[in-house]
């Protein structure tokens, strides 16, 4: 995994997702702008970009649109307590 996060380049990308229409709510943008995505990728690759990234053994992360798309569909389902996890299929 990656070494770690850049909080404000995760910021960004989050606000270019609201900008583009795909993160509406409050709610997920702040899960968003939370679990930064850079946790996630591995070195080499930058996470911040809107396009899915190789996490290893042939297998990739979503593109962050597709994550906010998902939560924003998830969000009026899921109670406080509650939390979505992305394990891929």
């Amino acid at each position: 995994l990656h070494a770690g996060g850049d909080f404000e380049k995760n910021k960004q990308m989050v606000r270019k997702l609201q900008l583009y229409g795909v993160a509406k709510s409050k709610r997920v943008t702040e899960v968003m702008e939370t679990v930064d995505r850079g946790w996630f990728v591995p070195p080499g690759n930058d996470p911040y970009l809107d396009s899915p990234m190789p996490i290893g053994y042939n297998a990739t992360i979503s593109a962050p649109h597709m994550h906010a798309t998902c939560l924003e569909l998830l969000q009026q389902h899921l109670q406080p307590g509650m939390h979505a996890l992305d394990v891929g299929s």
